[in-house]
């Protein structure tokens, strides 16, 4: 477990680490957490802290002991898989304590959205979703550009089975970011309500617009899940039609080649048989198939047979 902490006392500066913790100081966890040591340290409530390190902990929100803890997921690379993982953020009217088992988060990340010193915990707890919220449209554009590419090798009839192993992982991470934003959304219109009085006029504009932002995400996804499905249609449908036309040229094939066997046959039975003893019985029969052959080809053709 790894406990640092973050400090802006001037807006105009950056968001430096400090080596105690004081009020006006953003804690961050990481690792493996042990409950017992942040709930003395920090003053949470023990269990809450215990379901941070669920990893299927959903986003919500719970109150306890003069503290919101709000539990978001935010976006996970892990052996080329895009998943979720939870991030705990305990913020009172004095202190900010953002809790990280699976270390895919710092403080420092969400710096860009930070509009104000580290002495106002709902101005952190606005910047932290923000930082979230931003990471999720990041891999959401990285699925879209995996999906386009694997659109354009369908054009260009170069897609091969990994293309759809691909999409069945994208698939995967599409529903899991569904599903968080979805929590996600809810968790934002209920801090919105502020109802213990941690936000200022602005970080409430800043929620409203996180809200909305979400909002486009969740539309973005339901996009890309539904190109997906389509490019699988389109593939199948492109398959089953090539696999009809080879159909075809294989059936034509075999019919063509069935007609020259039916005059070999005969000439190969033991009976006597006009023109055998003739010398130029071989070229005239090969020539008659040959001229039939066409005449078969022409006419089904014509007729659309193949």
């Amino acid at each position: 477990m790894t406990v640092g902490y973050f400090e802006r006392r001037c807006v105009s500066d950056s968001l430096g680490r400090t080596h105690q913790f004081h009020r006006g100081v953003w804690a961050h966890v990481s690792g493996t957490l042990r409950p017992s040591e942040l709930a003395e340290q920090f003053g949470l409530d023990e269990n809450i802290v215990r379901d941070a390190a669920d990893v299927r902990e959903l986003p919500r929100m719970e109150y306890s002991g003069g503290i919101e803890y709000v539990f978001v997921r935010l976006p996970l690379v892990r052996d080329d898989m895009v998943k979720t993982a939870p991030l705990l953020a305990a913020v009172s009217k004095t202190q900010f304590v953002t809790i990280n088992p699976a270390n895919n988060f710092s403080p420092q990340a969400a710096e860009p959205f930070l509009t104000t010193t580290t002495d106002k915990p709902g101005a952190l707890l606005a910047a932290t979703i923000a930082c979230v919220v931003a990471a999720y449209e990041q891999q959401i554009h990285d699925l879209a550009s995996n999906i386009a590419a694997a659109r354009h090798r369908l054009s260009r009839h170069e897609v091969k089975n990994a293309d759809f192993i691909e999409f069945v992982a994208i698939e995967d991470s599409l529903n899991e970011f569904h599903s968080s934003l979805e929590g996600l959304a809810s968790v934002l219109g209920q801090l919105a309500l502020n109802r213990r009085s941690l936000f200022t006029v602005r970080d409430l504009e800043a929620l409203g617009d996180l809200v909305l932002h979400v909002k486009q995400l969740l539309v973005m996804v339901a996009a890309n899940s539904q190109t997906i499905t389509s490019i699988q249609n389109a593939y199948s449908t492109i398959a089953n039609n090539v696999l009809n036309q080879r159909m075809k040229v294989l059936t034509a094939i075999t019919i063509l080649l069935a007609i020259p066997n039916v005059f070999y046959g005969m000439y190969g039975m033991n009976i006597t048989l006009p023109f055998q003893g003739e010398a130029w019985a071989y070229p005239v029969i090969t020539g008659f198939t040959v001229l039939l052959i066409g005449i078969v080809y022409i006419f089904a053709k014509r007729l659309r047979l193949f």
